[in-house]
């Protein structure tokens, strides 16, 4: 048992010297440890008179997590004192858990950093630490405390799909910071009205320091940010425009394919060689291999011509789809507006049915498209940060199955994607 001192010491995240002793005792069933903490000098919480006595110990439970020993259970000796003066008694205010808990601050510490890990489940770190799934939440919620972080100059808003939610709501609103690569708030809700309700408890002050907001095409987002932040230019993220386009030519790419037989060279083209319309990171000119079905040597270019010679439509679509990535690519705040008009007018004597959709975007949404080439500090304003941590939060409510409360939900998500600091209060 000599070297207990040091192996409770650090289970507990204390140091040795502060143990008094450690004793034991033994019963059929299983191995009880006592611990003792050497005497602190207090005083009187009641009246701060310093004559204090000591009048027993009682035992208090611990959860010790990760003990190296089988049936053993650990009890912490509090003691207690009796003041003189006022005649008051109270217990040793140096103790292991908080108040109320048998929990050591060390198991408590140590869930929290388990907690961090977005693919670390409530019910899996209870199983690590030997406690049971609503323990975990319950010191979860108790210990994790999120600060609400106010609107920089330059926020992202986006959302994520929270289908098991206890809010009338299937997506959560997110806000994000594009500087500093944080997530700002989570809003249980999407919806206008909830929106509404959220923005108008920020001071107004708050709302008037956001210079630019960044957003997807959703128009609720619109509508509510030229509301509130009256200071504030939107910008659409230059990423959902591209995803509109290239969504609008898979269209038309099954529909052109859908004419073929299944067994036709056509068909094998478009079902096939896909990527090669969307993929731009692919080397076209490639050295050829030889392939089965078309029966000789061929590149990636010549799969690509032979695909859009299918179909005219096909191929003015995918020009199309090309020029706008590269006015997305190269353009400037200042030539935008000219290029962009240039791009509508391309589309429009297109005529192409799946294309009108994009078409009538480009229009809608031209002002919002134009702002979205101004640079804050060097960088494009885009919502790639909140596409990025979006696909943590996927995992994190994957993993999890959703967390229905709302609260435990955002304070989770903030908690583990921030990777928030945590100490003991």
């Amino acid at each position: 048992m000599d070297n207990f001192d040091t192996i409770f010491a650090h289970l507990l995240n204390i140091h040795p010297s502060r143990i008094e002793s450690i004793k034991s005792s033994k019963t059929e069933d299983d191995t009880r440890i006592f611990i003792t903490l050497k005497k602190a000098n207090l005083s009187c919480p009641y009246c701060g008179n310093n004559h204090v006595t000591s009048n027993g110990f009682f035992n208090k439970s611990l959860k010790v997590s990760n003990l190296p020993f089988e049936n053993y259970l650990v009890f912490h000796r509090v003691r207690r004192y009796y003041c003189s003066h006022c005649s008051h008694t109270f217990s040793d205010l140096n103790h292991m858990t908080p108040p109320g808990h048998s929990v050591s601050y060390a198991t408590i510490l140590q869930l929290m950093q388990l907690l961090q890990n977005p693919k670390i489940t409530f019910k899996y770190a209870a199983e690590i630490l030997s406690l049971s799934e609503s323990t975990v939440v319950r010191l979860f919620d108790k210990h994790c405390h999120i600060s609400r972080i106010p609107f920089p100059e330059v926020i992202c808003i986006d959302e994520v799909y929270t289908k098991n939610s206890d809010f009338d709501a299937k997506y959560s609103c997110v806000f994000y910071d594009f500087y500093k690569s944080r997530i700002l708030d989570v809003h249980p809700s999407r919806k206008k009205r909830h929106l509404h309700q959220y923005f108008q408890s920020i001071p107004k002050k708050e709302l008037d320091n956001v210079r630019y907001v960044c957003i997807d095409m959703y128009l609720p987002y619109k509508q509510i940010s030229r509301c509130y932040f009256k200071k504030a230019i939107i910008c659409v993220d230059s990423f959902h425009v591209v995803k509109h386009i290239n969504d609008d030519l898979s269209k038309l790419r099954i529909r052109i394919m859908k004419k073929y037989p299944t067994d036709s060279i056509e068909y094998y083209l478009l079902k096939h060689w896909k990527n090669l319309l969307f993929d731009r990171t692919l080397n076209l000119d490639n050295e050829g291999k030889y392939n089965k079905r078309l029966g000789y040597h061929v590149n990636f270019r010549q799969l690509l011509d032979l695909m859009l010679d299918i179909d005219s439509q096909l191929r003015k679509a995918y020009e199309l789809k090309e020029a706008y990535i590269m006015f997305n690519s190269s353009a400037t705040l200042e030539d935008a507006p000219e290029r962009l008009d240039e791009i509508i007018q391309d589309f429009t004597q297109a005529n192409i049915d799946e294309l009108q959709e994009f078409t009538g975007l480009l229009i809608h949404w031209k002002q919002e498209i134009i702002n979205s080439f101004t640079h804050y500090k060097g960088k494009r304003i885009n919502s790639s940060v909140a596409e990025s941590m979006n696909a943590t939060i996927k995992d994190l409510l994957f993993n999890t199955k959703g967390i229905r409360n709302n609260e435990r939900r955002k304070k989770r998500i903030m908690y583990a994607v921030n990777k928030t600091k945590f100490t003991l209060k």
